[in-house]
């Protein structure tokens, strides 16, 4: 496991020979220097420094911070610099004459397109040097704002597509406007990697909003130690129902999490309440305590979130259950004897949709109860309808609203 610095390279200015130095702080612990990543290096103990810059950016400085003792090599670097002329070649030096813990990675400016395209490959090489386990931290103060926000996002792209796991530990910013602010011209490095946990919590909410998809958001909230257990519990509980698709789980566990909506309400994790209104509405809308009803309000949520093979297998239980309710009322709708007789006296003219031909009596292809058979079982006499079948589920649970409004 290695310790990795990604840093930014500014151009700078010398002013009497030499680049100004400040005074970084972290964590309560100062450094005065020139080169924001010398700081850093000295307070985590890196093992590796990437460095990313122009042809114009201080790779001079770079070599000299970081004990490069070639005054030659120093001088071309800063004569390669001022002319905008630095090669991929020269920056070689800088690996060598720090033992090769400095990597440099020379960029364009972004101006165009191509440009762009041409930086976004560079930060997939980058991700080429990444191994399991390693701990990445992220520098995004100097180059050009467009640069440092491409070092960000180029960050949580190659997380994801990666096949390597590894950690982004901070993404560090200092703050030299504020130094001109406090009597003792300290520069403040804050790390800012909330702002990459907020991108991952927006695409868990998505996840939950657009597919009732909850995984993504079970992963965070188990890295969060802080989380209250019963907040942490309901949104497990909640999401294993979801997956495992057993409705008598998912209605127990809805009736009893709208009990404890106050806990996700009034939790101490701000992400987490503010995701509260969302998980309410779910809440909300499938909290029925007639099982037909529930059934089909799942169906409609399963459409609405794209699970089509669930929506169908929720609806079809759903008329069973709503046909047993009206027609034996006494016995238990869940017995599934009681479930097998009940299918054939669904109520004209649903009854032509859901199992029979109107004109011959018999199985219609077409039908809810032969369309859900065929997902269920897997066979392949509908390979060639599934965009058919998707359209004539929307026209299923239309047709259907009418049947539970009795």
């Amino acid at each position: 496991m290695a310790k990795i610095l990604i840093s930014s390279l500014g151009t700078g200015r010398k002013e009497e020979g030499s680049y100004k130095k400040a005074k970084y702080r972290l964590d309560d612990k100062v450094y005065e220097t020139s080169f924001i990543a010398k700081a850093i290096d000295e307070h985590i103990n890196l093992d590796k420094i990437f460095l990313i810059g122009t042809k114009k950016s201080i790779w001079d400085e770079a070599y000299i911070v970081f004990d490069g003792d070639n005054s030659e090599i120093h001088e071309e670097l800063y004569d390669k610099k001022e002319l905008g002329e630095t090669t991929l070649e020269l920056l070689k030096e800088i690996e060598k004459g720090t033992d090769f813990k400095i990597k440099p990675f020379l960029i364009d400016y972004g101006l165009n397109e191509n440009e762009i395209w041409s930086n976004f490959e560079k930060f997939i090489e980058i991700s080429k040097f990444i191994e399991d386990g390693d701990e990445i931290y992220l520098d995004i103060t100097h180059s050009f704002r467009s640069l440092s926000l491409m070092s960000y996002v180029m960050t949580q792209f190659a997380s994801s597509v990666s096949d390597k796991n590894f950690t982004v530990k901070a993404v560090y910013y200092g703050m030299y406007e504020y130094s001109y602010e406090n009597k003792d011209g300290i520069t403040p490095i804050v790390d800012i990697k909330i702002l990459l946990e907020l991108q991952d919590w927006i695409k868990a909410i998505e996840a939950i909003k657009r597919y009732g998809d909850f995984n993504a958001l079970i992963e965070l909230l188990e890295q969060d130690n802080s989380l209250e257990k019963q907040v942490k519990n309901t949104f497990v509980n909640l999401n294993n129902t979801i997956n495992i698709a057993n409705m008598s789980a998912m209605q127990q566990f809805i009736q009893t999490a709208h009990k404890k909506l106050n806990s996700i309400e009034t939790s101490s994790n701000k992400i987490v309440k503010l995701l509260a209104p969302e998980i309410i509405k779910i809440i909300d809308e499938l909290n029925y305590d007639k099982k037909s009803d529930f059934q089909f309000a799942l169906a409609k949520w399963f459409f609405k979130n794209h699970n089509y093979a669930l929506s169908y297998m929720a609806l079809f239980e759903a008329v069973v259950t709503k046909t047993c309710e009206l027609k034996e009322p006494n016995l238990d709708s869940s017995d599934k004897d009681v479930r097998d007789k009940i299918k054939g006296r669904v109520d004209y003219p649903y009854n032509i949709e859901f199992l029979e031909n109107k004109d011959n009596k018999n199985e219609n292809l077409d039908s809810l109860s032969s369309i859900r058979h065929s997902i269920v079982h897997q066979l392949d006499n509908r390979k060639d309808k599934v965009n058919q079948d998707i359209k004539k589920l929307s026209y299923f649970i239309d047709l259907f609203e009418k049947y539970f409004d009795k």
